[in-house]
């Protein structure tokens, strides 16, 4: 199994999102953004 970008993202603040030309997969990345933060809003 190989280790990804996102490896180590629970220890530290997930990166914004940045736009990349696909508007769906935009919105999803700050989707998954935003629930990362909000766990880690509750958790801390």
């Amino acid at each position: 199994m190989t280790a990804t970008a996102d490896a180590g993202e629970s220890e530290r603040e997930p990166s914004r999102p940045q736009f990349r030309g696909c508007v769906f997969c935009y919105s999803a990345e700050w989707a998954y953004y935003g629930a990362k933060q909000g766990i880690r809003a509750v958790r801390d």
